[in-house]
């Protein structure tokens, strides 16, 4: 009699599609995370996002600050996010005299705004480090079997997060203002945020046209990294895909 063949897809599982399952979820969601998060960071502590907005907003002519002062204190507010200080206490020179320029309100608000960027420095941080760990198991668990698994699992995770950054970046553009407000909602307990922009510097200086184009870079970097990482994907497999 002729031995019956199981096929494979009717063999008993093992128990482990479930573990690689979620920590092929956990990579997909932690590589794009890392990615956007990233940029966040990139585009908080560039210069030439400061000094375009300064052009682009006619910052200098209404703070009667010129440039260089301006500079000045984006560099603080930079460094503030990294350090432990409390309190921001934003000094500047002006008209010969060194000034604190932002009131208590905006100080107050200044400590919600560290909270939160440190959050995101660190989530930088962690995202990365478990993409990275994951790769590093998948090879030493799977071996060859791994680079399967890893290529499809990113261009997914690319594909996925490219559309939804391109559908925030549509509702960006459509009422920037309603996705403004419901940020500031989600991410403070307080109104510390609703600032007057006729007195209050700190608006003055970053008035809402500077978070619409910084959000705009932070999506537009987003997704031409996340095609990047499609066609390099779409084209290793090609390369080395029979080989692995």
């Amino acid at each position: 009699m002729r031995e019956r063949i199981i096929p494979p897809a009717s063999r008993p599982a093992d128990g482990r599609g479930w573990i690689v399952a979620s920590l092929a979820a956990l990579f997909a969601i932690a590589l794009p995370v890392f990615v956007i998060l990233a940029n966040v960071e990139y585009v908080t502590k560039s210069e030439w996002l400061y000094s375009y907005n300064w052009w682009r907003n006619g910052i200098p002519e209404r703070t009667n600050l010129p440039a260089s002062e301006l500079n000045s204190g984006a560099d603080q507010i930079k460094d503030y996010f990294t350090n432990d200080e409390e309190r921001l206490d934003l000094l500047v020179n002006f008209r010969g005299e060194e000034i604190s320029l932002y009131n208590e309100r905006e100080i107050q608000h200044m400590v919600d705004v560290k909270g939160l960027m440190q959050g995101v420095f660190n989530a930088v941080r962690i995202t990365g480090g478990i993409a990275l760990l994951l790769v590093i198991a998948a090879a030493f668990y799977f071996g060859r079997g791994a680079w399967e698994l890893l290529t499809t699992t990113l261009r997914w995770s690319a594909l996925g997060s490219g559309i939804v950054v391109g559908i925030l970046g549509i509702a960006i553009l459509v009422d920037f203002d309603f996705v403004f407000r419901q940020f500031h909602f989600l991410s403070f307990a307080n109104d510390l945020w609703l600032l007057d922009p006729r007195r209050d510097f700190l608006i003055i200086m970053f008035p809402q046209r500077f978070f619409f184009e910084a959000t705009l870079f932070i999506a537009v970097f987003s997704v031409v990294q996340f095609a990047a990482l499609m066609y390099a994907v779409a084209l290793a497999r090609r390369r080395f895909g029979s080989e692995m």
